[in-house]
């Protein structure tokens, strides 16, 4: 067991925890844009891709497809890195919910035994 942590050792860890909050919003702002424009960049080639394309409509679309899968995957993962930050920035949000909680019952517990809170 690591042993208990005081008042301090919390609000430090809770001080740092919102520097992390903070940063995964910086970083997910970006990523949400770039999602955008990655997922615009893809119609885009798609629908250039399509239109220069011969063929019944079937054949078209899938030379389309077969074109712009570079750029579709693209896309995916830059929507897949908003859901990871997305998790993270949860993560951390239940951390500092936990901090909040922990750093409660210790002044509590403070109170308690009569010593500073």
């Amino acid at each position: 067991m690591a042993g208990f942590l005081t008042a301090h050792q919390v609000a430090e860890n809770l001080q740092k925890l919102a520097l992390k909050l903070d940063e995964l919003v910086d970083q997910i702002d970006q990523a949400e844009k770039d999602a955008v424009n990655a997922r615009e960049d893809y119609t885009m080639a798609y629908a250039r891709e399509f239109l220069a394309a011969d063929g019944s409509m079937d054949v078209r679309r899938y030379k389309a497809t077969e074109a712009t899968h570079a750029e579709r995957i693209a896309a995916e993962l830059a929507e897949q890195t908003v859901r990871g930050l997305r998790r993270q920035i949860e993560s951390v949000r239940m951390r500092i919910d936990v901090g909040r909680s922990l750093g409660a019952a210790i002044r509590a517990e403070a109170g308690l035994a009569g010593g500073p809170s």
